[in-house]
């Protein structure tokens, strides 16, 4: 039986009880659900900050890790590293099986899956690939034990041993607690009391639920609003969620998981990343192009900085350097933003456009 999603207290608001309901003849838990939140539409035009840069119109991830910011083709057949020092330089083309998730991986190489598939590209861009059993994978994640975690969007959570040869990925677990699985984030080794759990967004049931990693087992889920969308991690081990049919974004951190902090934020906030460099909450606002940076030391964000972004700011990432890299969901411009005062380091600067 699916567990209860559990009511969230914060010093102002109660987050409502989704009751536990059985199962479908699918295995799908059959739970009070919400029409998935998706971005905000953008307006036509933007003037970004920084500098931008080509990708494919349609690119389907993006992900930073080491030196490299990562993008996955249109078609889903093509890796492409951009060198962080040298952006306008060609990116290096790495040949994968159609994914269609994508995550950074220990020593700057990169997770990613697609139909019956996960790749693993190390630094120097040498994949190897093992097969899923699943057809319909769209989220991957490392453990800090090692464990490699992927979502699905029929609700399922496969956890597989993080070491494979010949192709054969050993499967330590498979739960089928989620309606849909659209992100998945680990708790970093270093963050305290949280033994690397996993966590689940479900923006089916507008939910966050923690996984320990190593035994399978999920702990109470957490409404997240009414229509949660994106997740992130940051190094303490929080969990930071764009709420983005409510307009807020939402803090939850703990084992138990607990909300922590919820605050609004205006024109659709969607894509979330955190800069541990800074200690930066940023969020793209997609119903006007732009993206803002919280700082959440005291308990509640504070604004730091705005800048404009590529038009469809749909989704963004922050390297070890604090640069901010942005793709449009649009027309496949990726935006490259450094932290104030500090030089882009690109072989030839291209204006914003």
């Amino acid at each position: 039986m699916r567990r209860p999603v559990a009511a969230a207290a914060t010093l102002a608001v109660g987050v409502a009880m989704i009751t536990a309901c059985g199962s479908d003849d699918s295995g799908t838990p059959d739970v009070p659900t919400v029409t998935p939140a998706t971005a905000a539409e953008a307006p036509a035009t933007s003037q970004p900050a920084g500098l931008t840069v080509p990708a494919p119109a349609g690119s389907r991830a993006l992900a930073s890790s080491g030196r490299t910011v990562a993008i996955v083709s249109p078609d889903g057949r093509q890796l492409l590293r951009f060198d962080a020092a040298r952006m306008t330089a060609p990116p290096t083309s790495v040949e994968v099986p159609g994914l269609t998730a994508l995550a950074p991986d220990t020593d700057g190489g990169y997770l990613g899956v697609g139909p019956a598939a996960l790749v693993v590209v190390d630094a120097q861009g040498a994949a190897r690939t093992a097969g899923l059993d699943t057809d319909s994978p769209t989220a991957v994640v490392r453990a800090a034990s090692g464990e490699i975690v992927v979502g699905t969007a029929d609700g399922r959570v496969l956890i597989h041993d993080g070491d494979f040869e010949n192709g054969q990925l050993r499967m330590r677990h498979d739960l089928r607690e989620f309606v849909r699985v659209d992100s998945l984030t680990a708790a970093p080794a270093a963050a305290e009391g949280l033994d690397g759990q996993i966590v689940v967004l479900d923006r089916a049931q507008s939910s966050v639920t923690p996984i320990d990693p190593e035994s399978g087992e999920p702990g109470p889920a957490l409404r997240a609003g009414n229509g949660a969308t994106t997740s992130t991690v940051d190094r303490f081990g929080r969990i930071l969620v764009a709420n983005t049919r409510d307009g807020e974004i939402l803090g939850f951190y703990g084992s138990p998981l607990v909300m922590r902090f919820r605050y609004p934020v205006a024109d659709g906030p969607y894509a979330v990343d955190y800069d541990d460099t800074r200690n930066l909450l940023w969020v793209s606002t997609t119903a006007n192009n732009e993206v803002v940076a919280y700082d959440l030391a005291d308990g509640e964000p504070t604004e730091k900085q705005r800048f404009a972004s590529v038009v469809q700011p749909d989704a963004l990432t922050v390297d070890d350097a604090g640069t901010v890299y942005v793709l449009s969901a649009r027309d496949g411009r990726l935006q490259v933003v450094p932290p104030p005062g500090t030089p882009l380091g690109v072989a030839a600067v291209e204006p914003g456009r």
